[in-house]
C-alpha cells in the first residue's frame, strides 16, 4: 500500500513538473514575442523622429530660397543662415553636415546631410532640396520652382 502512494505522489509531481515546464516555455515565447514588437516599435519611432526633422530642416532652407530673387542671392542667404555651409561637387550645389544630435558641423563624415541644388533658367529657379542619413539613404526631398522677379 505504501508502495501504491509513493507511485500516485511520484506521477503527481512529475506531472506538476512537466505543466510547470509548459508555463514556462509558454511565458518565454510570449516574452520574446514582446521584445520584439518593443524594438520594432523604438526602431519605427526612431525613423519618424529622423523624417519629422529632416521635413523642418528641408522646409526651413525652402522658405529662405522663397526669399530670394536669384541663385547668387539664395546661396547668399543660405550662407548667412547656415555658417557652416560648405560648396557642393557640382555648381549650385550646396552641402550642410549635421551630427547625430542635428547640429550643424564641418566634418564630411556626418549622420545626416542636406543637398541644396540651386539652378536658375528662364526667369525661374529650379530647387531641390534632399536630406540623407550616414549611409546615403535619402530620408527626405522636396522639389519646387521658384519664379524670379
Amino acid at each position: 500500500m505504501n508502495a501504491e502512494i509513493k507511485k500516485k505522489r511520484a506521477s503527481a509531481s512529475s506531472l506538476f513538473l512537466m505543466e510547470l515546464v509548459v508555463a514556462i516555455l509558454f511565458f518565454t515565447l510570449a516574452a520574446s514575442l514582446c521584445i520584439t514588437i518593443f524594438v520594432r516599435a523604438h526602431i519605427q519611432s526612431e525613423r519618424a523622429k529622423e523624417l519629422n526633422r529632416a521635413v523642418n530642416l528641408c522646409s526651413d532652407t525652402a522658405e529662405l530660397i522663397r526669399t530670394s530673387k536669384s541663385v547668387s542671392e539664395a546661396t547668399a542667404v543660405l550662407k548667412n543662415q547656415y555658417a557652416l555651409m560648405v560648396p557642393g561637387s557640382k555648381s549650385g550645389e550646396l552641402y550642410i553636415y549635421f551630427d547625430e544630435d542635428y547640429n550643424m558641423i564641418m566634418s564630411h563624415a556626418s549622420n545626416h546631410k542636406e543637398i541644396i541644388q540651386l539652378t536658375e533658367s528662364d526667369g525661374r529657379m529650379d530647387v531641390k532640396i534632399s536630406f540623407t542619413d550616414a549611409s546615403g539613404y535619402e530620408v527626405y526631398g522636396l522639389s519646387f520652382v521658384h519664379a524670379l522677379q
